[in-house]
């Protein structure tokens, strides 16, 4: 395979993203894909049926998607962009390793700051847990999420007190 191959593909899932077009994500997969979630080592997704909901879910609740990086050679590659879920700021890495046909075979999902992934998990969760048949997991899931999403904005606001000068 080759390095423009490779770059083409990532090229379409980047716009995916800021497209916020789960159909053109998954047109770069193979049949097979590996998802693995930022937010749990449980939370593996395998199919490409599978990976549309997470993508779909995820698009639906993270805007302003601008890829900003694209780096590696042409079997895995590092795509980075910022985003925000509500008026919280994320920046995510996905870790995309490419097959023979310059297809990607596996994600590994790395998302940043703490704040950041809190309302990942608070966003997204809630809709994975639906699209399961998992009402009441949903609504658990919602109602936990509220008190870490506290937590974590107030230490992160205490942490910039902090680190003024």
């Amino acid at each position: 395979m080759s390095l423009e191959r490779a770059e083409a593909t990532t090229e379409r899932f980047r716009l995916a993203g800021e497209r916020g077009d789960a159909d053109l994500a998954v047109s770069t997969m193979a049949e097979d894909v590996v998802l693995r979630s930022p937010l749990t080592e449980r939370g593996t997704f395998s199919g490409k049926e599978s990976v549309r909901e997470i993508f779909e879910a995820g698009f639906s609740s993270i805007s302003d998607i601008r890829f900003h990086t694209d780096i590696g050679d042409d079997r895995q590659r590092a795509l980075f962009y910022r985003g925000r879920v509500g008026d919280v700021a994320i920046e995510e890495c996905s870790l995309v390793r490419l097959d023979d046909n310059a297809q990607i075979a596996e994600v590994t999902l790395f998302i940043r700051p703490l704040p950041g992934i809190t309302a990942v998990m608070g966003a997204i969760g809630p809709k994975i847990a639906r699209r399961y048949g998992k009402p009441r997991m949903a609504v658990l899931l919602s109602v936990l999420t509220k008190p870490l999403r506290l937590m974590v904005g107030s230490g992160d606001k205490l942490a910039a007190r902090v680190l003024k000068r």
